[in-house]
């Protein structure tokens, strides 16, 4: 009898609530804001990610919950789970721990979790003063908004959801045709990259610009093949021949020129509608600058980048 009262004292014990003076941090999009500490709980409101919290109260364990209050003054109960300690004195760094921990998970997530973290990324920028932690939330925006964007499902920009978030960064979106799929317009990358020149985040967002691409296809033209490794790989050597993403630079532009090649060699028809005659000069408008960018490089890599060029140079000798 003794055992089973201390027992149910126990219990008692951990399901009751603590006090409690700290903050907390959602790490999760669309936390739910209960009215009590149970998943049966009515819903009162639905809390982004980032959302910055007053815990006024805990659950013990197993089902840990928190009763919290938002800066508009909402109350309710949310999983534990579900949020993280928040020091209101360090914010930028733990919103940056989240932004990080999210943007290095899988990018396979729906339009409303990627505009969340976006969201995130953009308020707290707007209160940094720091020029380096401004460049790496710079870059941050860059890929949740890349992360957006590719989350738009096919054809379906415009409709909403996704056509209004699309048109309040129109100047940033670029809708690739051939593909099907909305992206991030390669000159507002290059204009983050110029506002930011001379960081050390500047290094990542030319690679940004890399990774991030360009719109259409080649099709078989072949001075296009080599004008868009210019355009990208040979950008990024040019800004950063000493950059952190020069070796995989070097081998972004020989597995693409070599890949090129082979598939032309593979069908003589195509390969023969280059004249060398009227389209050399056109050929080295983007050889010649993409030839020289590789050889400046500190890349360990080019000489077999130099060895892929050597192949689309061999078509004009």
């Amino acid at each position: 009898m003794v055992l089973a009262i201390l027992g149910a004292l126990a219990v008692l014990a951990t399901s009751q609530p603590t006090a409690t003076d700290q903050s907390c941090i959602t790490t999760a999009s669309s936390v739910r804001l209960r009215r009590a500490p149970s998943t049966g709980a009515p819903i009162s409101a639905e809390l982004p990610l980032g959302t910055e919290l007053v815990v006024l109260e805990r659950t013990s364990q197993p089902d840990s919950w928190s009763h919290v209050r938002a800066d508009d003054g909402r109350e309710g109960w949310i999983l534990g789970s579900l949020t993280a300690p928040f020091d209101r004195e360090h914010r930028d760094e733990a919103v940056e721990s989240i932004v990080i921990d999210k943007l290095s998970s899988n990018s396979r997530t729906t339009f409303s979790v990627n505009v969340q973290l976006f969201d995130l990324i953009e308020r707290t920028a707007a209160q940094l003063k720091d020029g380096e932690a401004l460049a790496r939330f710079a870059l941050y925006r860059l890929r949740s908004m890349s992360f957006a964007l590719h989350s738009v499902p096919f054809r379906q920009g415009d409709t909403d959801p996704y056509r209004t978030w699309i048109r309040e960064h129109e100047h940033a979106a670029l809708y690739n045709e051939p593909a099907g799929q909305w992206m991030v317009a390669p000159e507002y990358v290059m204009e983050i990259h110029k506002q930011f020149q001379g960081t050390d985040t500047s290094d990542d967002i030319a690679w940004f610009f890399v990774q991030n691409g360009f719109s259409g296809e080649c099709e078989g033209d072949v001075p296009c093949y080599v004008a868009s490794q210019n355009e990208l790989n040979g950008e990024y050597l040019r800004l950063h021949p000493r950059g952190r993403h020069a070796d995989e630079s070097n081998t972004n532009i020989a597995l693409a020129l070599n890949g090129a090649m082979d598939n032309l060699r593979d069908y003589p028809a195509v390969l023969a509608e280059f004249d060398p005659k009227t389209r050399c000069s056109e050929l080295h408008t983007s050889l010649d600058p993409l030839t020289a960018a590789v050889t400046a490089s500190t890349s360990m890599r080019k000489a077999d980048s130099l060895s892929s060029l050597d192949r689309f140079a061999q078509l004009c000798r």
